[in-house]
């Protein structure tokens, strides 16, 4: 499963590259232009959909693993926030038993 995460996540890369994408308008311009098979491209077609379903497939794992990767980095940070807030509650709560100990009054809204 390894192997695959790695090429989905390359495949995100270098398949949203402008190269890719100037390639493609080349090999298309080429196909259309140099009748490499008449109109309306029957073999053209079937490989730019079978291209189209290879390449969405990768690139929706390549988003889902980023997706659980930011989901971890959230909870997280929550974790952390969450222990944070209740150390200042409870230095908080020493802070006013401190004042109130030695008498002074908190005139904070």
């Amino acid at each position: 499963m390894k192997l695959f995460h790695k090429i989905s996540d390359w495949a995100a890369v270098a398949f949203g590259s402008p190269g890719f994408f100037l390639f493609h308008i080349v090999w298309w311009g080429f196909w259309v232009t140099v009748p490499v098979e008449p109109f309306p491209y029957g073999l053209l077609t079937l490989i730019v959909s079978l291209e189209s379903i290879l390449l969405s497939g990768l690139i929706l794992n390549a988003t889902n693993r980023s997706g659980d990767e930011d989901r971890r980095i959230i909870n997280k940070d929550l974790k952390l926030d969450q222990e944070t807030h209740n150390h200042i509650e409870e230095l908080r709560r020493h802070t006013n038993l401190i004042m109130s100990h030695l008498g002074v009054k908190d005139d904070r809204p």
